[in-house]
């Protein structure tokens, strides 16, 4: 993909201030109560003609945020079931593990859709009018869409490697408490 949009536009003053607050929400989502008053918000807006609600949710469509993130969260559970197995805490087969996984699929897409759109909410909010619109534009480009894949594909590779291993260090421990 042609960079050059990308690095035009995350390197300029607007781009720079998308992430930093992108990162800023991240860090405050890490905090129980700021999670639940952001999930809060985005249910006190979801059904509305909120014009905000409706930028976002075309922005989270446009770079598929919910399927991704659910994708990605069914890979790394699937990958945590498996580090399990495969340490020795558990005995299932693959096939067990991926009924195990699907059967939580609609509470993880009902999860996921709404702490994506309470972080972007909370994240987006101080942007100027017009800012989330041309971002999203950006993202409907060739270059945007390969950016979001690589996004995703880097951080999926990372958390089910993260997630295996957490299954096998789970799996290890129950064995030392059954000693």
């Amino acid at each position: 993909a042609d960079l050059a949009p990308l690095l035009e536009f995350f390197t300029s003053e607007t781009g720079q201030q998308i992430v930093s607050l992108e990162l800023s929400a991240r860090t405050a989502m890490r905090d129980e109560e700021i999670e639940d008053a952001a999930r809060a918000a985005f249910r006190d807006l979801e059904g509305t003609e909120s014009e905000t609600l409706a930028t976002i949710s075309d922005f989270v469509e446009t770079n598929d945020l919910v399927e991704a993130n659910l994708v990605g969260s069914l890979n790394a559970n699937f990958m945590f079931y498996l580090g399990l197995v495969d340490g020795g805490g558990l005995e299932m087969t693959e096939q067990d593990i991926l009924t195990e996984v699907w059967s939580s699929e609609e509470e993880t897409r009902a999860d996921t859709r709404e702490w994506v759109y309470a972080f972007l909410l909370m994240a987006y909010r101080p942007l100027e009018e017009g800012v989330v619109e041309d971002y999203t534009e950006l993202s409907r480009t060739d270059p945007g869409r390969a950016l979001n894949r690589a996004l995703f594909a880097g951080f999926n590779k990372m958390y089910d490697d993260i997630s295996y291993a957490l299954g096998l260090a789970v799996a290890r421990q129950m064995q030392v408490q059954e000693l």
